[in-house]
């Protein structure tokens, strides 16, 4: 299924943007594996393949939450506007999905640990509390942790965990001071809290994050949309259809300060590798605090802000051991940051846009075996899987001459499709 032909397009790198950031020509480029290289021909993002459709053929709608299982070569994916977590196979075809059957009505994020064991963090339902729910490999509900009796987490709804090298479960909320430990049973242990000045803006209104509820209306919209110019130019339009939630936050005139005293950060994320260090990411700092396996705080990084190589909105973060880096998902600017594993910022790619590479409020991400990054896609809702290089700097992004947009004719028409017509196996572009 994977095309093993080589095309070469000797566009510069500017000139490439231009191609992709242009409504008119993402047609002709749509199934095409694209790579944003510098012209030292050595960073570049490669189109793996692009998700888009349910186990039942349908369209994959907003999916919110990605986990990779390295040892089936499965790939995870939360579809926030359905409520039940899709399966899809080491060939990307989608095969099974765990929803209100098998106990997964209110799914928000999912850990897979090295017995294969599954961990669906919930919500609150119309039935039951807010909760983890453990699936057996062959996805059998086996137990669920409910946190009702636990110190400061009465009304805790989990988001993501990892578990660590003794075996505690660390758990991130939503909106929650810290990370909620648990030992190896699910019982309580005691909180993480990453302590650090905030900065406060009495003009700032920070969307809090829910889920996706109010979909089926942005669904309607958007479905309703047939040609890829509508879409590139009904991107402000699409925004403000965001569920409140996940809208960006709106600012007005007001005073912003930082209070000098240390305290609790609210935790968005949380990674760890292979020597149980714990990565924490927190949205409302934009920082990542680093724990040693024995929870002990090594260092924090990161800056807050709008421009390259500072963090916005930051929703997620997965470490990449072979490369030594970490990859950070943020939300607002709609684009990846790559930082070393001391914390300095290396790369940044992405922006907002409905082409392969694009994104539009992308909000999670994983590694696959293979080393490509999977990023959940909310708003395109699509799941995109990207070989990143980045051997030299990556390049930033800037506005290009207008008479260097190509004509159609100069562009390759070839055109690649998988088996089922949408997920696309694209050949591979070397610049």
């Amino acid at each position: 299924m994977y095309a093993t032909n080589v095309i070469t397009i000797s566009f510069p790198k500017r000139l490439l943007l231009t191609v992709l950031s242009t409504g008119c020509l993402f047609l002709s480029l749509t199934n095409l594996g694209l790579a944003i290289v510098e012209e030292e021909g050595k960073v570049g993002v490669e189109v793996v393949a692009i998700l888009k459709t349910d186990e039942l053929g349908k369209k994959l709608h907003y999916p919110s939450a990605v986990m990779y299982d390295q040892e089936m070569d499965e790939t995870y994916v939360v579809a926030g506007g359905e409520g039940k977590v899709i399966i899809y196979g080491s060939n990307l075809f989608p095969t099974v999905a765990l929803g209100k059957g098998r106990g997964a009505d209110s799914p928000k994020g999912i850990y897979i640990d090295k017995s294969s064991t599954v961990y669906l963090c919930q919500s609150n339902s119309a039935n039951k509390p807010a909760r983890i729910t453990t699936f057996n490999p062959a996805f059998f509900p086996e137990k669920e942790i409910l946190f009702s009796s636990m110190p400061e987490a009465e009304n805790f709804v989990p988001k993501n965990m990892v578990t660590g090298l003794s075996g505690n479960m660390y758990i991130s909320g939503q909106n929650t001071r810290g990370l909620l430990v648990l030992d190896s049973e699910g019982n309580f242990s005691h909180w993480l809290k990453p302590m650090d000045k905030l900065i406060t803006e009495n003009s700032l209104i920070m969307s809090v994050e829910e889920g996706v509820e109010g979909l089926p209306k942005l669904v309607a919209n958007t479905e309703a949309m047939q040609d890829t110019d509508q879409k590139e130019s009904s991107i402000t339009e699409m925004r403000e259809l965001l569920p409140p939630n996940l809208q960006p936050a709106i600012k007005e005139n007001g005073e912003t300060f930082i209070d000098q005293e240390l305290k609790p950060v609210q935790v968005a994320h949380v990674a760890t590798d292979a020597e149980g260090h714990l990565y924490v990411l927190s949205e409302e700092t934009s920082k990542i605090y680093v724990y040693s396996h024995t929870e002990e705080l090594l260092f924090s990084f990161g800056q807050k802000g709008g421009s390259t190589g500072k963090m916005s909105r930051p929703k997620c973060l997965v470490v990449d051991e072979k490369k030594k880096a970490l990859y950070v998902v943020d939300y607002m600017r709609h684009t990846i940051l790559i930082f070393d594993l001391g914390g300095k910022f290396m790369y940044e790619f992405g922006g907002m846009g409905t082409g392969p590479g694009w994104f539009q409020y992308p909000i999670g991400l994983a590694l696959n075996r293979a080393g490509n990054l999977i990023v959940a896609d909310l708003f395109n809702q699509r799941v995109q899987i990207l070989n990143v290089k980045f051997e030299y700097q990556f390049p930033t992004f800037q506005i290009p001459d207008e008479e260097a947009i190509p004509s159609e004719e100069e562009l390759p028409t070839q055109d690649f499709k998988g088996e089922d017509g949408d997920t696309y196996f694209p050949k591979p572009i070397y610049l």
